[in-house]
């Protein structure tokens, strides 16, 4: 079974609702990585953190700076948990693992951190800015959330 990859837009980036999304769908979690490079990406980083904790309130202050985190779930409704930061100042939350509800994993993600779009994939990473995230949700053909409604989609 292929690990399913939920996501919701968080239209704001702030490390109180990063935080409130942990808590709630990842209680006991490991960080992928041991360090952190900041900026992401870069031969030289202005700074390595030593958790993910700090390195959200730094992309909280910088809010155009894109980043990817991951969490392996020790106890939790996924395998994974992940945060993405766009370089537009939002923030994407997201689950993933072979036994994810997607309409389930909406629903709660949507009412924790007041989302209204979000969309489903299997593999493959969100897109880097809020707009083109909205873009892709309205066009999903898969069970996704717009404009705060879970849309489900049944195949025959």
């Amino acid at each position: 079974m292929n690990p399913l990859e939920v996501y919701v837009l968080c239209r704001v980036r702030s490390a109180e609702l990063a935080n409130r999304f942990l808590a709630e769908f990842a209680p006991e979690r490991s960080p992928v990585a041991s360090e952190f490079p900041f900026p992401e990406f870069v031969d030289e980083p202005s700074i390595v953190f030593d958790n993910p904790s700090d390195l959200i309130r730094q992309l909280e202050k910088d809010g155009s700076e894109s980043y990817s985190i991951y969490w392996n779930v020790n106890r939790g409704i996924s395998e994974q948990v992940m945060l993405f930061f766009t370089t537009d100042g939002g923030m994407i939350i997201g689950l993933g693992g072979p036994h994810v509800s997607a309409d389930k994993a909406f629903s709660a993600m949507r009412k924790t951190v007041d989302g209204e779009y979000g969309f489903m994939t299997s593999g493959s990473c969100p897109p880097n800015t809020c707009d083109d995230f909205v873009s892709l949700c309205e066009k999903s053909t898969l069970t996704s959330l717009f404009d705060g409604r879970v849309r489900v989609m049944h195949f025959k």
